[in-house]
């Protein structure tokens, strides 16, 4: 399995082509040309390094209180995205809904300024994609940008540092599936993340290329699509030595009260419907409560 590279550049029939062939087979793709400038993108990678070399008792201000809010500081082992695993290798400051966050919220005016620029910039990709995918479906292009407000949409700054010995089945994320709709991923230069393929059933490394977007589909996708797009699994490698590994998840999940079900379209009398419906909200606060202390 290749992951695909598709650029938002190309004629809307390559690229809508080339999108439903990365959705069906892979749930997993790059994205190019999308106008979010390297140096921004790096200026966030910096400041959350910065974060994550405060001390703990700075970043503990800000710590996590629970998945209904789904905000704050999370340090090493208060996630576990695989229950046979040891707890995930990484430290996080989640974000959600940031546009709605008060000043003080914040570790600094500097970061927020920074986060909701760059929020903005990727909301913009992720408005595109969430077109071209309803396009693909047979639906309003506004069908899932209409049912995505930001209330649980997730900006997540992450820092895997590096494991000073290998220790058995410890992972930096354990292997999962992603929970909404889609997801934007940047990484830094160090690498880590791996797909697992669809028919081979081996782990498949994501190299990390400047300037280009991750993308994966998750849960909520596969459930309203029956299937058709599939919710790919995947994990992130831990770093031996000195090798501190950085990245920036933008998770794109429907509102709380958003009904999920199969949609007619991808429903047949051969492919009858897989999934009961669901809501967004209660989907994702299962998950959510299942993998964080």
């Amino acid at each position: 399995m290749q992951i695909p590279t598709i650029s938002f550049a190309s004629r809307d029939a390559t690229r809508l082509a080339n999108l439903e062939a990365a959705l069906a087979d892979t749930g997993f793709m790059l994205l190019s040309d999308t106008g979010i400038e390297v140096a921004q993108i790096s200026a966030v990678f910096e400041a959350s390094r910065s974060f994550f070399q405060c001390s703990d008792e700075f970043k503990q201000r800000f710590r996590y209180h629970g998945a209904t809010d789904n905000f704050g500081y999370q340090s090493v082992g208060m996630e576990s995205l695989d229950p046979d695993r040891p707890p995930d290798l990484k430290e996080a400051l989640t974000v959600r809904n940031p546009s709605a966050r008060r000043d003080a919220d914040w570790p600094s005016a500097g970061l927020r300024d920074l986060i909701l620029d760059f929020y903005q910039r990727c909301l913009v990709v992720a408005h595109k994609l969430q077109s071209d995918t309803a396009t693909l479906l047979d639906l309003p292009r506004d069908y899932f940008h209409s049912r995505i407000t930001g209330e649980n949409v997730t900006l997540r700054l992450l820092h895997y540092p590096p494991l000073a010995a290998r220790e058995s089945g410890q992972l930096g994320a354990g292997a999962h599936t992603d929970y909404g709709l889609q997801t934007l991923l940047f990484q830094d230069q160090v690498g880590g993340l791996e797909v697992l393929g669809q028919q081979s059933d081996t782990w498949i490394p994501v190299a990390p290329r400047a300037g280009e977007i991750v993308v994966n589909t998750g849960d909520l996708m596969e459930r309203w699509t029956n299937g058709r797009f599939c919710s790919t699994c995947h994990r992130v490698q831990p770093q031996t030595g000195t090798g501190d590994r950085y990245s920036l998840a933008l998770f794109l999940d429907p509102d709380d009260t958003v009904e999920v079900s199969c949609l007619p379209s991808c429903v047949s009398a051969r492919n009858p419907a897989r999934y009961p419906p669901t809501t967004a909200g209660e989907h994702i606060l299962a998950k959510l409560r299942a993998s964080h202390r």
